[in-house]
């Protein structure tokens, strides 16, 4: 809406840290044993174990609605935020309105941009709570724009969608 691209827009300019995250991504891929060693350490796993512990019931249900044992459920929680501690602090409109202008990919960031706006638009989060990692991957799960539009879940019937803090919607989500 008009509104909504008024509001974050209106001052907007590029987010050089955007930038230059972008440009140091790894050129080379990790194997399974370095990935494991760096990822899954003994504090994720108790963490993780804890976290089943006190969401038990949610999980169960969540589980049998969806057919996602509760084990990968808060694994990918645990390894996309820690368990929702880290998000990311960007604006994510910001952040990929910076991709799109960069011209590296910039099809791809302007469709996310879009795709975060309209999500805006709906009303599931406020245009300046939006914010996640410096590439747009947003909430506690990590969804781009078009992976929330396709997968995020009402669990708690609230009308909105929120994977930044209501825990059933983003274990929904996630399943």
């Amino acid at each position: 809406s008009d509104a909504t691209l008024n509001d974050l827009f209106a001052d907007a300019e590029p987010i050089d840290r955007v930038i230059e995250l972008d440009r140091k991504q790894p050129e080379s891929t990790l194997t399974f044993d370095e990935y494991l060693a760096k990822v899954v350490n003994k504090a994720r796993v108790n963490n993780g174990v804890a976290h089943i512990d006190e969401n038990r019931t949610l999980l169960k249900d969540i589980s049998a609605k969806y057919g996602v044992q509760p084990e990968f459920i808060v694994a990918l929680w645990g390894i996309e935020t820690s368990y929702g501690n880290n998000m990311g602090s960007f604006s994510v409109p910001h952040a990929l309105a910076t991709l799109a202008y960069d011209g590296r990919r910039s099809d791809y960031f302007r469709d996310e941009l879009i795709k975060a706006l309209k999500i805006v638009d709906q009303g599931h989060i406020g245009a300046w709570e939006m914010v996640g990692s410096w590439a747009g991957a947003m909430g506690q799960c990590q969804f781009m724009p078009s992976s929330f539009l396709n997968f995020a879940e009402d669990y708690n019937g609230d009308g909105k969608r929120d994977i930044w803090s209501t825990q059933s919607d983003v274990f929904a989500s996630i399943a």
